[in-house]
């Protein structure tokens, strides 16, 4: 009797221990919305078990790199690559098989298992996996990589050619659906979706507003913690308590081909050094590249030319930086300029003319709260010397009234995305749209 007793209680919580299995894609971007979702996740369900899967070898470094990312893998799962990796196309074509088999043996081992993956389940693996997941009681869903509203992307796409739509495969046809819903975060990225319908069918299933994830309450407190641990950790580099810090956000060259002029990062970016380190000779600037910029030379020369040390390169993370620096300068639009962040962040992007005839002299982020200089005025130093000493250039209403507007109408809500993963549906007063086809 003890013994029935004894694996029926086993049993119960193996039901318990569900596996959640997060699909990173090839860019960083989706690490900045994923990792709040689960770590919040995570918080509320402790016994849950949480894989992230990553099959781009280059992202996979990147995240390996950030020590503080890595920090936040750690405290609510573990980071798996399972791509090809190097060597012929014998070997990586056996580590994709071996990486199939493990997912499926992840997927079958425990009842309810939860996908993630910012595209459709609409085609090769992925579309077996949420197959497998089905037979198991589970679900499959679309979590949205980016938090930029749609205004954004609107002036982007001006430049860029949204992905052609892909046709539906057989199979998916006969599944029905290719996820059992779409969760996104903000009432300003719905034509931002679009991006994703190109992939699969995203209009014949429930969409699920769950608020700006870096806003959770389990990140903030995970953000707060590093903030310090980062003071501690620049004190111990030689940092002065009292030293005044400055964080330039550096671009990939390259990245700024669909709306800026050639050769915008690396001019702008030697422009903001050079003017920085005669306004501020005795600040620290820290320089925080993107990850493919890590070895650019535009950087280590400009770090060369600051000298005495007062300038190098840091992988903390940009909310920590935005924390503890003075002004954060960009020199592209990133998007960091896009997050809704609060702190002072100073738009150096160089931008075409027809962006300023449209628009007027200001970041593509106006209202979500940069500041916008011109790198290539003439009067440069003089306006950046003006925004270094005056903070109420920060709070003027229309730099940050898009970005109060986007925070007040898109309260954080994790409530409503636990309700979707307990019931394998949403609540009926949650935040939930359902879009026809």
């Amino acid at each position: 009797m003890a013994s029935e007793l004894q694996n029926s209680i086993s049993v119960a919580e193996k039901w318990k221990q569900r596996y959640l299995l997060f699909f990173l894609g090839q860019r960083f971007l989706e690490v900045d919305t994923f990792l709040p979702t689960a770590m919040e996740l995570a918080m509320a369900h402790p016994e849950w078990r949480m894989r992230f899967i990553v099959f781009n070898e280059q992202n996979y470094r990147a995240i390996l790199a950030n020590r503080i990312i890595m920090k936040g893998f750690e405290s609510c799962g573990s980071l798996h690559f399972l791509g090809g990796g190097e060597g012929g196309w014998g070997m990586k074509i056996r580590r994709r098989l071996e990486g199939f088999a493990v997912i499926t043996g992840w997927i079958l081992r425990r009842g309810r298992p939860v996908l993630f993956s910012s595209r459709a389940f609409s085609r090769g693996p992925y579309l077996l996996f949420s197959a497998l997941a089905r037979l198991r009681g589970g679900n499959s869903y679309l979590l949205w990589k980016n938090r930029s509203p749609d205004e954004v992307h609107r002036i982007i796409f001006q430049v860029r050619e949204l992905p052609e739509k892909e046709s539906v495969s057989f199979l998916a046809r006969i599944l029905g659906r290719d996820q059992d819903a779409v969760i996104y975060y903000h009432d300003q990225q719905k034509k931002t979706l679009d991006e994703a319908s190109a992939f699969g069918r995203i209009y014949d299933v429930p969409w699920v507003r769950i608020g700006i994830p870096h806003r959770f309450p389990a990140w903030r407190r995970f953000i707060d913690g590093q903030i310090e641990a980062e003071r501690k950790r620049l004190a111990q580099d030689g940092v002065p308590q009292d030293a005044e810090i400055y964080t330039l956000f550096a671009a990939k060259p390259g990245s700024g081909r669909n709306y800026s002029l050639p050769g915008s990062i690396e001019r702008s970016f030697k422009t903001i050094m050079a003017s920085l380190a005669r306004l501020r000779p005795d600040a620290v600037i820290l320089i925080r590249a993107h990850p493919l910029a890590m070895e650019e030379p535009y950087i280590k020369e400009c770090i060369k030319e600051a000298g005495g040390g007062r300038a190098r390169m840091t992988l903390a993370h940009p909310e920590v930086l935005i924390a503890l620096s003075h002004r954060c300068i960009t020199n592209n639009q990133t998007n960091i300029l896009f997050a809704g962040f609060l702190g002072r962040l100073i738009d150096c992007g160089e931008y075409p003319e027809f962006h300023f005839k449209e628009h007027g002299e200001v970041s593509l982020a106006h209202g979500y709260g940069p500041l916008y200089i011109n790198p290539l005025a003439k009067d440069f130093d003089a306006r950046l010397a003006r925004a270094l000493e005056d903070n109420s250039l920060f709070e003027a209403p229309e730099l940050t009234e898009k970005r109060d507007i986007l925070h007040r109408n898109n309260p954080p809500r994790p409530d409503i995305l636990l309700d979707l993963l307990d019931h394998g549906h949403p609540a009926k007063d949650s935040l939930v749209t359902f879009h026809g086809a």
